[in-house]
């Protein structure tokens, strides 16, 4: 709708701070979603198929007229039409191997095409609801494959999640693109989209209204913080000469905002989507003994754990939580169980967390410089803990001051590693990177080195074993 984006044009250079065009018409996207659950769940739970046809529905208004991505629709639908056909003639383990091989090129094709221009009235980048849907299509094809697997074989996360048969081409369509976490997600099991088909949630319209708005709000939140603050914290300005001027402190502060605007913008997206994913019942997983309702924690990132964790760990975890999982049940552990070696899936599934993310070199930078900080963060940890906590304090879940201390440093290190290493991903390119962790002394390196050469070659962790709390934690620490 032309008329539509003119008005969120209108928004953008009046009130919203110059907010991209795309932006909006995302937000827009979701904000319609929250009437549309609305109507979803007032259609009987008896009638799957209407319920299927409704979400597709529904997506093409808000991904095609909404926000005009009718190239991005063509190549979904394309995509899914391909898949599902793959999912119906191939046998065996072959299936979900080709599946996620032509799912994940295709996705690269739509990258690689971004990266190299844009077209489009409002912007070409439709990659986002790709990314989603790549993490559907490979996890149902590998749920599909565990149905016709002995039970004994799997784990406890593949029995629950796996399908007998492939799903009729009404149901895999209403499941890929079902509509309110259709562009930003979260990605989700077809089980558990089973289980919301079958949900009569008008019956606990309350509940699902104070979880879902609840959410939206928090939502609305932080689009108020990336308007009010947006333009005066960016990545962009670190790799300035300017910038490179500033006291050390100054500029840690510094990219300490711009790192919390930044993904204020995820959290934004995502608890706003995640809001109209509960309004719809998204999440339902059955009754308790008592009559209650349970509810699957299916939020996309938790946002006190990622801005409060005192360990770069708690907070990566709590990140972009659909893809984590995607990544450590259908990639890590497939890798895995085929290759027994743990070290070389860790690396396959690290080259395929890079590779689903697109093509960008800050990317991989991005990922590289995160993955030696989180081991120097674990030598960190087993060698420092021990001095500052017993595991007598652990079971009681006590804080003695030193373990305080220990986790008030913790914080300000991780949250300055974590900002730090996201800088290539927010720049994209290598140079600006550079130019922004000069203008840190390269912080975050020279401090991995010196773990490694203090831990691995000086080994500083015998001398510092006398002086932990507990000794059987220090032996098995050092």
């Amino acid at each position: 709708m032309r008329a539509l984006n003119a008005g969120f044009a209108w928004l953008s250079a009046n009130y919203l701070g110059g907010i991209p065009i795309d932006r909006i018409a995302t937000i827009a996207g979701v904000l319609f979603s929250y009437a549309l659950a609305h109507a979803f769940r007032r259609i009987p739970a008896t009638s799957a198929s209407l319920r299927h046809a409704f979400s597709i529905v529904s997506t093409l208004f808000l991904f095609g007229a909404v926000q005009e991505q009718y190239i991005g629709l063509a190549h979904l639908l394309a995509g899914s039409l391909v898949i599902y056909g793959m999912m119906k003639t191939l046998k065996g383990s072959l299936m979900p191997k080709a599946v996620f091989l032509v799912a994940m090129l295709h996705m690269s094709f739509s990258q690689l095409r971004r990266q190299w221009g844009e077209s489009g009235t409002v912007s070409f980048d439709y990659t986002g609801a790709q990314m989603v849907f790549v993490i559907k299509v490979t996890s149902l094809a590998y749920c599909v494959y565990d149905g016709t697997c002995d039970p004994k074989t799997l784990s406890t996360y593949q029995r629950k999640n796996a399908i007998v048969g492939v799903p009729s081409l009404l149901e895999f369509l209403g499941y890929v693109s079902f509509f309110p976490g259709f562009a930003v997600g979260p990605a989700f099991e077809l089980a558990t989209y089973r289980r919301m088909i079958s949900f009569d949630n008008r019956q606990a319209s309350r509940q699902v209204n104070a979880r879902a708005y609840t959410t939206l709000l928090v939502g609305v939140f932080w689009v108020a913080i990336v308007v009010l603050y947006g333009d005066k914290y960016s990545f962009g300005f670190m790799a300035t000469d300017e910038f490179g001027q500033w006291p050390f402190v100054s500029k840690a502060v510094f990219m300490g905002v711009a790192g919390l605007v930044t993904r204020g913008a995820y959290y934004a997206a995502w608890k706003m989507s995640e809001g109209a994913c509960m309004l719809a019942g998204l999440g339902f997983d059955g009754y308790c003994e008592d009559g209650s309702i349970a509810w699957l924690d299916i939020a996309n990132v938790r946002v006190f754990d990622v801005e409060s964790s005192s360990s770069l760990k708690s907070m990566i975890d709590a990140w972009n939580i659909g893809t984590n999982t995607w990544l450590r049940h259908h990639v890590y552990m497939r890798l895995n169980q085929g290759s027994g070696s743990s070290s070389h899936a860790t690396l396959l599934t690290f080259l395929v967390s890079a590779w689903w993310h697109g093509f960008y070199p800050g990317y991989y930078l991005t990922f590289f410089i995160a993955s030696l900080a989180s081991n120097a963060a674990r030598v960190l940890r087993k060698n420092l803990r021990p001095l500052m906590v017993s595991k007598e304090d652990d079971m009681e879940k006590r804080r003695p001051p030193a373990k305080l201390a220990y986790d008030a440093v913790g914080w300000v290190i991780s949250k300055f590693t974590l900002d730090f290493a996201v800088i290539p991903f927010m720049l994209l390119n290598i140079a600006p990177s550079i130019k922004a962790w000069k203008n840190f002394y390269f912080a975050v390196p020279v401090g991995i080195v010196a773990v490694e050469l203090s831990f691995k070659v000086l080994g500083a962790g015998r001398l510092l074993k006398p002086y932990a709390k507990d000794q059987k934690v220090a032996n098995k620490t050092t």
